[in-house]
């Protein structure tokens, strides 16, 4: 197993060309709008966000979408992502501005991070018909 560093523009611009694929067996994207924003409080910081496991093989493996938009490659890359799709599929839709396809929906990542006052990261909270607060709903309806 072969060591890489890369950085988060590098990773993310991998799924925009679609050089990083999806293997059929990771779960659907399933992070609320809280742990993204505690993902860039962390980058932020400086603390650890753990590894990213790439496969590289050229065996043929069943696909599935990202969750954000990708080009479309003629060819299947021989680079899978096995762990780290709920990050980086975060980062580049905070990164991109593009909202996130949950169960068909796109759905926007609502963040606001002041740099002049990072312990202020806080969700864009939208009050619904009800007057309930939706603040934690990027992935539930």
């Amino acid at each position: 197993m072969a060591k890489a560093e890369a950085s988060v523009e590098e990773l993310v611009a991998m799924i925009e060309r679609g050089e990083l694929r999806l293997p059929e067996m990771q779960r659907r994207y399933v992070w609320r709008s809280t742990r993204v924003r505690d993902l860039l409080d962390s980058l932020y910081r400086g603390y650890p966000s753990g590894a990213i496991l790439l496969w590289e093989t050229d065996e043929t493996v069943p696909l599935q979408d990202f969750a954000i938009e990708q080009q479309k490659s003629p060819y299947q890359s021989a680079r899978l992502l096995l762990d780290g799709q709920q990050r980086l599929t975060s980062l580049s839709a905070v990164i991109r501005g593009e909202k996130v396809n949950v169960r068909g929906r796109k759905k926007p990542v609502e963040l606001l991070f002041n740099l002049d006052h990072p312990d202020q990261v806080s969700l864009v909270t939208q009050v619904n018909a009800y007057g309930d607060h939706e603040d934690d709903d990027l992935i539930d309806d």
